[in-house]
């Protein structure tokens, strides 16, 4: 099972989610409200100027929600910018923005930038157990694609109990 099956599995309605404990915190999003739709450069900057409006208001969860509902609508490039834009101005927020940046990636077919943006997300105390399964997630789409199995290697150097752990051994 895939995040992709994952977030299908998730109720039908457009809901974001921010759970926080005293390390981590994670986002949590379904894809249920893609609209299939491009957005234009104009529109896309609007979206930028908002999401920079809200963390100007020191409104971070609410820029990152907004950066969120680009993923769920799969305006993925802009969510990406959207996410990078966060970061620099919110550093706190990095695991959770690497993360949400892994995300667009995968769904733009891009695994590899995907895997580094995760890889990038667990360096900031991100959800483990969330990485773990989207770094095996991206490992393998990779993998079925080239054939290559460096990140299978990754995979278990950066999760060595991992519950896929058998599926990345029998890559190598």
């Amino acid at each position: 099972m895939g995040l992709f099956d994952w977030f299908k599995k998730q109720p039908k309605k457009d809901v974001l989610e921010l759970k926080k404990n005293d390390r981590n915190e994670s986002i949590y999003a379904t894809l249920s409200k893609l609209d299939g739709k491009g957005i234009s450069q104009e529109e896309a900057q609007v979206i930028q100027a908002e999401i920079m409006e809200l963390l100007g208001n020191k409104e971070t969860n609410s820029a990152i929600n907004y950066a969120c509902k680009l993923l769920t609508k799969g305006h993925y490039e802009t969510c990406i910018t959207a996410f990078e834009n966060i970061m620099i101005k919110e550093p706190s927020k990095k695991g959770t923005c690497e993360n949400q940046i892994g995300a667009a990636y995968f769904f733009l077919g891009k695994y590899p930038e995907a895997i580094e943006h995760y890889l990038l997300a667990l360096d900031h105390c991100f959800d483990l157990e969330m990485l773990d399964y989207n770094v095996w997630e991206a490992t393998e789409a990779q993998h079925r694609i080239t054939g290559d199995n460096s990140y299978a290697k990754t995979y278990l150097e950066r999760f060595p109990t991992g519950e896929p752990r058998d599926n990345a051994m029998k890559l190598l």
